[in-house]
């Protein structure tokens, strides 16, 4: 396991049990759910866990045999790492990836070798604004 999938782990645990969530490691699952949060109310939700270094990459590529098919309580988590700074946690709806926008994100699908296709998370300045909106808080009251 990368020292980015490992910080990311801690960081996302971290947070979503200072949010009041239980957040369990996923074990003897289907590929490409990392974790099931539970609120106190009952509602469960499958994260998926995307690490990314924001130094030497511009977006991130969610491979689609890994994450599966989209659903209402499917989440991306992609955690950005800026040496020196917090890192960026974004919580996003996979359906949100299924209905890309060709601006923030992207599907590309590789015919006949699907197990290339993938769904990309581009992160940059001018998109920022948008992706903001995915920013953690602004989304934990979805898992709860």
């Amino acid at each position: 396991m990368s020292e980015f999938q490992k910080h990311a782990e801690a960081i996302l645990k971290s947070e979503l049990t200072n949010a009041g969530l239980k957040i369990t490691l996923k074990e003897n699952s289907r590929e490409g759910v990392d974790f099931i949060v539970k609120s106190p109310n009952g509602k469960q939700s499958e994260v998926f866990l995307q690490p990314m270094d924001l130094i030497t990459q511009q977006s991130s590529k969610v491979p689609k045999e890994k994450l599966g098919e989209p659903k209402e309580n499917l989440w991306v988590a992609l955690v950005g790492f800026i040496p020196e700074k917090e890192p960026l946690i974004f919580l996003i709806p996979s359906e949100t990836l299924a209905k890309p926008d060709d601006f923030i994100f992207f599907e590309h699908n590789v015919t006949p070798h699907t197990y290339l296709s993938n769904w990309e998370i581009k992160v940059f300045a001018n998109g920022m604004e948008k992706l903001g909106t995915y920013v953690l808080h602004n989304q934990i009251e979805h898992l709860q």
